[in-house]
């Protein structure tokens, strides 16, 4: 879509903050991304320490979306941290955060809403919507990016929990190994960290590791094949406990295929205790569910809702 055509158009700022790179895009409220944009997420040591680039990217696109003459209507942002169901961090396990992003980004929009959530939750949103979660009665959808999180959707809606942490799939064990659990042990950084600590060779990340897999290198090799074994036992616990329709398996390296999704798949197989188990499908937005979901959580955020966030 043109400049031109987006004139008096009427956009989300929408980010999704991750501990690799910081997306951020205009996004209209079918879910159509006019613009987008991206950082990295590292700086001075830390990632994204005091929000500095999160604040800045969504001040970038604020001024992107005047020169566009579109109207920004609100932000949303998707975190990869514990939320609450009022829009509060809880954790700081990723991001280096001291304030609460929703007081730091509201005065770039005065007057309109600030909605803040878990970035594996915007996934789910925006695949419910538009994505391969369309139309289904029920499923899971699981985040495989830097991290690893899962949000169990029914009936369009997303599952926070009491305390906005049903999402924490990354968090189970991982039997008979040294990592302490699935995120350590499956995850983008899990697997160039444990790639690492078997060669002695310092990889940039995942698709490091899986470059050096397709090129015949037998560690990465084991370490995709286990962590895909891994994942894929992990989903079948799941099904049993929440029996979705579907599973649906989304970022940035869930997305790709190759070795890891096929061990994963293999493992789910076998580990499936009864038949008829659902299918895992692709997330259709692949890599930008974060970012629709986000800006789709402030275009259906409440208006009630919403007034806590706003600044005269």
């Amino acid at each position: 879509m043109s400049a031109a055509s987006d004139a008096g158009a009427r956009v989300v700022v929408a980010l999704d903050i991750g501990g690799t790179t910081l997306s951020g895009g205009l996004v209209a409220e079918d879910g159509a991304v006019l613009c987008a944009a991206e950082r990295p997420a590292a700086r001075d040591g830390g990632r994204d320490p005091g929000l500095h680039g999160t604040v800045a990217l969504a001040r970038e696109l604020s001024v992107r979306a005047q020169d566009m003459g579109a109207e920004v209507v609100g932000i949303g942002a998707g975190f990869p941290e514990y939320v609450s169901q009022v829009g509060t961090l809880t954790s700081r396990d990723v991001i280096g955060w001291d304030e609460q992003p929703a007081g730091l980004l509201a005065p770039l929009v005065p007057g309109r809403p600030v909605v803040v959530e878990s970035d594996v939750r915007c996934g789910a949103l925006a695949e419910a919507r538009t994505g391969s979660g369309r139309g289904l009665g029920s499923f899971l959808y699981v985040s495989l990016g830097t991290g690893l999180s899962a949000a169990f959707v029914q009936d369009g809606r997303v599952w926070a929990g009491q305390r906005g942490e049903a999402l924490g799939l990354g968090t189970w064990p991982v039997h008979g190994v040294l990592s302490p659990d699935l995120e350590g042990y499956a995850s983008g950084s899990g697997i160039a960290a444990r790639y690492s600590a078997v060669t002695g060779s310092a990889v940039a990340g995942a698709r490091a590791v899986v470059a050096r897999a397709e090129a015949g290198d037998a560690a990465a090799f084991d370490i995709l094949s286990t962590a895909g074994g891994a994942l894929g036992t992990a989903l079948a616990w799941a099904v049993a406990l929440l029996d979705p329709a579907a599973i649906v398996l989304g970022g940035g390296l869930g997305t790709v295929g190759g070795l890891l999704d096929e061990s994963m798949r293999t493992a789910y197989a076998a580990h499936a205790r009864r038949r008829g188990r659902p299918p895992v499908r692709h997330a259709e937005l692949g890599a930008r569910s974060g970012l629709v979901g986000a800006a789709l959580a402030a275009w259906e955020h409440p208006a009630d809702a919403r007034e806590s966030h706003r600044v005269a």
